[in-house]
């Protein structure tokens, strides 16, 4: 499969994080989310770690990325795990651990719910390429 559709149109997302003040609350918060992907990381968490109630927490991150600390995380796991299948040969039960998803079966559903295709397919494509 090409990495660009007919008319230019790219095949799959980047890898960049949206863009966040800097300087702002998000900001560290942010850093050490990416810094641990691989465990399990709560709401609660985040917010202690923004020195914020769970609720303003989600309010200003919201504000300030557009999207919900879940689906943040989500994606910056989804991120990490294109990384992987791009620079690694490990098999896709490592990477979801690798990138936090608790189970192989996560991993794909959710990788193909945001990249649109599987992770193998993801892969293969790096390979022809």
């Amino acid at each position: 499969m090409p990495l660009e559709r007919e008319g230019g149109q790219a095949q799959f997302i980047t890898h960049a994080q949206p863009p966040v003040p800097q300087g702002s609350l998000l900001e560290p918060v942010l850093s050490w989310i990416e810094d641990n992907l691989a465990r399990e990381v709560t709401l609660a968490e985040m917010a202690r770690r923004g020195g914020l109630s769970e609720r303003t927490f989600s309010r200003r991150f919201r504000e300030q990325t557009g999207t919900t600390p879940l689906q943040w995380l989500l994606r910056a796991r989804v991120r990490r795990a294109q990384f992987l299948l791009e620079t690694t040969d490990h098999g896709v039960e490592r990477i979801a651990t690798q990138a936090g998803f608790g189970s192989p079966t996560a991993f794909r559903e959710r990788f193909k719910r945001v990249v649109g295709v599987t992770p193998q397919a993801y892969r293969a494509s790096f390979r022809s390429a």
